[in-house]
């Protein structure tokens, strides 16, 4: 896991840095317009997502961190500036994006391990090749695990930088080396509770699976981020799990695990959208009183 956690830290941390600026532009000034963000809007964004994603980070739930910042932005901006004052566009193509990425990856993943299965596995017959067959794999995740951490690097440090990129006025090497190292942290420390649900929890993985999960998850979030859309590479990857668990055979999934991550999805857009209404609301009142 230590190692797995390092491997993903170093390329989420070259995502952030040199392919995150489309997902910035997108959460900093494509939802509410970039004038209209002040110190507290701001910080009620920030402190929103913040509060929900360690929430369920320390119950190991797998949420998006764009749902929950993008839910926290469009909160905060039905009090500061109302619906007429934001980009409704872009909100939904944000939204569309969120319901259509798992599914791609869904269909994605399945197709991916079907090929594999199909083209490959059901060809050898030898235990011992097998076997030999998935240590390969294992080898080959190595570059689609190194792909994965760069497409999360670059989505998650856009998601989460992209307001205070707006605060400061424009590109700033400073925000983007803090931003990157607290991606890099708080994959070190706390990674390992959410990969445990995705690696383990969903379905049964063996290299063969778990690359194709991820190959096909990497694809579609490279895409997707290269447009500028914050989806979730977290929902993205669990639905390309999900599939590839369907192709293998549905007695391998888990689907209470599977319901209790979809509730919390569910949940999180409107629980961002109202603490982030009622965050932004008391942080001006008490900027008044002070």
């Amino acid at each position: 896991m230590r190692k797995a956690l390092l491997l993903g830290a170093f390329f989420a941390f070259l995502g952030a840095l040199f392919f995150g600026g489309n997902i910035i532009r997108t959460i900093g000034e494509g939802i509410i317009p970039p004038d209209t963000f002040n110190v507290i809007t701001g910080f009620a964004v920030i402190l929103t997502a913040a509060i929900w994603i360690t929430i369920t980070l320390l119950h190991g739930i797998p949420i998006s961190g764009s749902d929950a910042m993008v839910s926290a932005v469009i909160g905060v901006g039905l009090v500061s500036v109302g619906w007429t004052g934001m980009n409704l566009n872009t909100i939904t193509y944000i939204i569309l994006s969120w319901i259509s990425s798992p599914i791609i990856g869904f269909f994605s993943g399945f197709l991916t391990y079907h090929i594999i299965k199909v083209g490959v596995i059901r060809r050898v017959k030898s235990v011992s090749v097998r076997d030999r067959l998935e240590k390969l794999f294992s080898y080959f995740q190595l570059f689609s695990s190194s792909f994965s951490a760069f497409n999360v690097g670059a989505l998650d440090f856009g998601v989460a930088m992209g307001v205070l990129f707006t605060l400061s006025g424009g590109s700033s090497d400073f925000l983007k080396i803090v931003g990157a190292l607290g991606l890099v942290t708080g994959i070190i420390f706390l990674g390992d509770r959410v990969t445990e649900t995705i690696g383990r929890r969903i379905t049964e993985l063996v290299p063969t699976r778990g690359f194709s999960a991820q190959a096909a998850a990497s694809v579609v979030v490279f895409l997707f981020v290269n447009y500028g859309m914050p989806i979730s590479p977290t929902q993205t990857l669990v639905g390309s799990v999900i599939g590839v668990g369907l192709a293998h055979g549905t007695s391998t999934l888990k689907f209470d695990v599977i319901k209790d991550i979809g509730y919390t999805w569910i949940l999180t857009i409107p629980a961002c959208l109202i603490l982030g209404a009622v965050t932004y609301s008391l942080l001006k009142v008490l900027s008044g009183l002070l």
